[in-house]
């Protein structure tokens, strides 16, 4: 396909590096249409023309469509039967060195370009260099951890979210094997959708992320009930604000910053965070050490000190100093776990882990606020943190009892108001009909 007639552009062959794999796409889309209008739409328009009109045939302004055929002319049915150019990367080819491409490619929203990333997190094919793509733990065999670095404060790009603002509109999902039926819906209605569509898929590399061979669809369980990769479809078509086309449906607790579970041996609950998501992957090994219930009694719970912190704590750099309220000691907060055999077991966090719990925690409340879901945690933490500031609140008295604090302070749960299901496809446009005899255009011969 890279030589004419199935290529129409003036470059005999391409050999590109992978980050540019979205913008052949492009071009091969675009030969596609090409071939589409030349070989079957407008053979089937010339065809009814002689075959249902007796005269006038064609006008001078359908002779010039023909002849400067587009897309744009093209029926809604005619475009569905277009072939469609996929384009499959990862997130270092398609978030990270080729963004720029696929920012550009996305943007022109052409009804047969259709992508999807494949995100592992980590240039896996390079050996494990971060990508934008890749959390602040890094936790790859080329990071580093130790006394310098435990990581990057950068916080994660997720790649998906950066196309719901200033590309157009275009048909964007962050979905997974995790949910099987809603991957599959995805790609079916990208492919319906009349523009590009974009499908950012968390996928496990085994020897990267230090999991079995068959965890993959656990660990796509597991990253998006923490929020670690939240899941969502923005269908353009349900309307023209955030909260119409966002859907937010499929995340566990969607109104609140994590949700609960219960140990499997016993009744107790704890709450799902990504930190929990973390230990059960081999790669962040570093930030977590197995620790002795009578330890942890010295730590702080995890959900005690992500009531004192936000994001705006992190970015200030508050979480090094030890006199203010978002101070993180480093291993000095702990969490529980499920244990192998099914007992409760302890963590302590690295001061990295805590703040990547911060940074997706704030990162999932955006994208609520987008789907226009008010977050209970976030509302009571703000008020609560804003008398904590103000000295209403003795510091002392937060941090002994911060979580009954917050969940004092918390308003009911009010009813989510879920998108509406697009609307049946209108009939797609007849043709234009020819010219009226008594037109003062002239019909022009087809022989």
């Amino acid at each position: 396909g890279s030589t004419p007639p199935n290529n129409p552009h003036p470059y005999p062959w391409m050999n590109s590096l992978f980050q540019d794999g979205v913008t052949v796409g492009w071009l091969l889309g675009e030969s596609f249409m090409v071939d589409h209008a030349r070989r079957s739409v407008i053979p089937e328009r010339l065809v009814d023309s002689l075959m249902n009109r007796e005269r006038d045939v064609m006008t001078p302004r359908q002779y010039y469509e023909f002849t400067h055929f587009s897309d744009a002319l093209m029926t809604d049915q005619e475009v569905l039967e277009l072939p469609k150019a996929w384009v499959v990367g990862g997130d270092g080819g398609m978030g990270d060195i080729g963004y720029q491409n696929v920012s550009k490619v996305v943007l022109q929203n052409r009804p047969n370009v259709k992508a999807v990333m494949l995100d592992t997190q980590v240039y896996s094919n390079t050996g494990g260099q971060n990508s934008d793509s890749t959390p602040m733990l890094g936790g790859n065999d080329m990071n580093m951890f130790g006394a310098a670095t435990q990581g990057k404060n950068v916080e994660k790009k997720t790649v998906a979210e950066t196309f719901l603002a200033g590309h157009g509109s275009p048909f964007v999902a962050q979905v997974s094997i995790a949910n099987a039926p809603k991957l599959y819906r995805s790609i079916l209605d990208g492919i319906e959708y009349r523009g590009t569509a974009f499908l950012q898929c968390f996928t496990t590399c085994q020897p990267e992320h230090g999991v079995p061979d068959d965890m993959a669809l656990t660990q796509a369980q597991r990253v998006r009930d923490s929020r670690g990769a939240p899941e969502f479809v923005f269908n353009p078509r349900l309307g023209e604000t955030y909260q119409e086309a966002l859907d937010l449906k499929g995340n566990p607790s969607m109104d609140l910053d994590w949700y609960d579970t219960k140990f499997k041996n016993s009744t107790e609950t704890y709450r799902y965070t990504v930190a929990h998501w973390c230990a059960s992957e081999a790669r962040f090994r570093n930030h977590l050490k197995k620790i002795k219930e009578t330890d942890a009694q010295k730590l702080i719970p995890l959900e005690n000190m992500l009531a004192r912190i936000t994001q705006q704590d992190v970015v200030y750099r508050r979480y090094l100093v030890p006199t203010h309220r978002a101070y993180v000691p480093d291993f000095g907060v702990y969490i529980k776990v499920q244990g192998a055999a099914g007992d409760v077991e302890y963590r302590a966090l690295s001061r990295q882990l805590v703040l990547f719990c911060v940074e997706r925690r704030k990162a999932w409340r955006m994208l609520q606020s987008k789907a226009g879901i008010e977050n209970r945690e976030y509302k009571a933490q703000r008020s609560l943190l804003a008398d904590v500031d103000a000295a209403k609140i003795p510091k002392e008295d937060f941090f002994a009892h911060a979580e009954q604090m917050l969940k004092e302070r918390m308003p009911a749960a009010a009813a989510h108001k879920p998108a509406a299901e697009p609307k049946a496809r209108p009939p797609a446009p007849a043709p234009p009909p020819p010219a009226q005899s008594g037109s003062s255009a002239s019909p022009v011969a087809v022989s």
